[in-house]
């Protein structure tokens, strides 16, 4: 079973112009990062923290207690102008029930005016809803288009997104 918001995404002249944004603390992101970028070879931001988190367990801890504080956490990589981007792949961890935190300001203080937004999630669990508004929220002036949420529970298929994002950009009809 696919996961995922089926819409055209069209690009027309011969290339596509995309970026591949993300965050991953314990490799699930990471995963499917590594595959969009073998896939469509993105101009990859990883983004990583000054002060990095350790395990689940204590990421958890650490990041609610930041969330509760409105603790800025420090990331190493400055926002972008990803204006003259097509597509920009967004992928993010859900913590707390959405985006972290370090991701909506650097998002926010990003400009992706213009861009079509692709966002990969991962979760342990839920968040799928809220996170989906929280960027189509930070992001009114990008389209957000293919979705896709895996988690425990949802053990979507990646390869099947893929498969499905390249036909879009190639302007073939599924």
């Amino acid at each position: 079973m696919t996961n995922f918001l089926p819409n055209k995404l069209i690009v027309k002249r011969d290339y596509m112009k995309s970026a591949l944004i993300y965050f991953s603390n314990t490799g699930n992101t990471k995963e499917i990062a590594d595959q969009i970028e073998k896939t469509f070879d993105p101009d990859v931001i990883e983004l990583t923290l000054e002060k990095p988190y350790g395990g689940f367990i204590s990421s958890v801890g650490r990041y609610i207690g930041e969330h509760i504080s409105k603790k800025k956490t420090q990331i190493k990589q400055n926002p972008q102008d990803f204006s003259d981007y097509d597509v920009v792949f967004l992928g993010s961890p859900v913590w707390a029930g959405t985006l972290p935190n370090f991701l909506q300001d650097y998002l926010k203080e990003s400009n992706l005016t213009g861009t079509t937004v692709v966002p990969f999630i991962t979760a342990s669990g839920t968040g799928k809803e809220a996170t989906l508004k929280t960027i189509e929220d930070i992001l009114p002036d990008s389209e957000i288009k293919n979705y896709f949420f895996k988690s425990m529970r949802e053990k979507n298929d990646v390869d099947a997104w893929l498969n499905y994002l390249k036909k879009d950009f190639n302007g073939i009809d599924s």
